[in-house]
């Protein structure tokens, strides 16, 4: 799949530090807006699912570009993979057509009654895997796949 665009807006003053520039958490902050977005998507899909959320567990940013107040800021997502209980997200967040940043991140669905990671109930699985394989401009630094043990 490609690209979809999951967030919009512009560079607002509270996302400054002292020096005018963009806060590095900030850049993390909007990629979960993005983030949200997917999952809100997802839970449409499944109208009768379970009260499910997801909680993210693993980040990675990339910094490229600096914003300056008022620039507008446009998020683009892709699935990098998924499996019964997580999904890892990467978002390109850009500016005027070029790239700013990239974030991605690691997600489990989670069941907040029993608090405990839930599989995801058919529908959202069947919307993941609607998204196909993901672009090939992506070079992500996370993986969906258990690490080995250290010893």
């Amino acid at each position: 799949m490609t690209w979809i665009k999951t967030w919009e807006g512009v560079v607002e003053k509270d996302w400054l530090d002292q020096l005018d520039h963009v806060n590095f958490l900030t850049y993390q902050r909007i990629a979960d807006l993005a983030s949200g977005e997917i999952w809100r998507r997802a839970e449409g899909s499944a109208e009768s699912s379970p009260d499910l959320q997801f909680v993210m567990t693993e980040t990675h940013v990339c910094y490229t570009r600096e914003l300056r107040l008022g620039a507008p800021v446009e998020i683009r997502t892709s699935l990098i993979a998924w499996d019964t209980k997580r999904f890892h997200l990467f978002h390109r967040l850009e500016s005027a057509s070029n790239l700013v940043c990239t974030v991605e991140t690691m997600n489990l669905c989670f069941d907040p009654t029993n608090r405990r990671v839930a599989p995801f109930p058919a529908a959202i699985s069947s919307y993941f895997s609607s998204w196909g394989s993901s672009p090939d401009d992506v070079h992500a630094q996370l993986s969906i796949g258990r690490r080995p043990s250290r010893s």
